[in-house]
């Protein structure tokens, strides 16, 4: 069973909305960073959109389009359980479609030209989809490489792992930081003392797993840090920023 979709995932989302719901704050936050284009509301397009757990109706009724792209089956009728009520009432469209935007990006991406782009939750979980890390990389390269030019912003995993820190015992804060350059050997020295500083907050314990995003911005990008408690005893640390045209 895929953990990243299918009914186990929206149990589980569903099962924890309350112990997710300071993560949820803190992506709303970023979320209301976003580089919106002048003039009337934008479009706006989600990649690996899921049921759009984790992603505010109020923020959706700012758009005059929303349009969403997930393989899952159970993923466009939820979102449209959760949020279609709300986008009526605001007067904006919603478009769902099952099936794999990523695959499809150059198609999506010129039938939404002047769309904001959103990939949410999905880069770090490319890991689990592709045959091998070095092929997972490439694909997350391929495709931040694709935006170039392009309005969007991503949520993704940075790294997860087991915790003694248990729900309502209190996570840290969101914090911000900015893309650094690469070394090059392509590390980035200011990502790994971000780690160390969520580690010890979180008391993580073992060895956390690499989701391999540490290379989706360009240099100087704004990167929000976002501790999200994902079950009882495992965290995971994600990432997000958002890339002006």
């Amino acid at each position: 069973m895929n953990p990243s979709g299918g009914l186990f995932w929206h149990w589980h989302a569903w099962r924890h909305q309350a112990q997710w719901s300071g993560a949820c704050a803190d992506i709303a936050n970023w979320l209301g960073e976003a580089p919106m284009a002048q003039g009337r509301p934008a479009e706006l397009i989600i990649l690996g959109a899921s049921a759009g757990w984790m992603v505010p109706s109020a923020w959706l009724q700012g758009f005059s389009r929303v349009s969403t792209f997930d393989p899952d089956r159970w993923a466009a009728p939820l979102f449209r359980h959760r949020h279609g009520a709300a986008l009526r009432a605001s007067g904006t469209a919603l478009d769902c479609h099952t099936g794999d935007g990523l695959n499809q990006l150059d198609t999506v991406l010129q039938a939404h030209p002047r769309a904001l782009v959103l990939l949410d939750n999905v880069l770090g979980q490319l890991r689990f989809l592709t045959p091998s890390v070095d092929e997972a990389s490439a694909r997350i390269a391929h495709i931040t490489k694709r935006l170039h030019g392009r309005r969007w912003g991503s949520v993704h995993d940075a790294f997860s792992g087991r915790t003694l820190r248990r729900p309502g015992t209190g996570l840290p804060a969101m914090q911000r930081s900015v893309q650094a350059a690469a070394t090059s050997e392509g590390n980035h020295p200011s990502r790994a003392v971000a780690l160390g500083r969520f580690s010890r907050q979180l008391q993580a314990q073992g060895d956390w797993l690499d989701h391999l995003t540490d290379q989706v911005f360009p240099q100087g990008t704004p990167v929000h840090h976002i501790a999200w408690p994902y079950s009882a005893g495992y965290c995971h640390w994600l990432q997000a920023g958002w890339v002006g045209a």
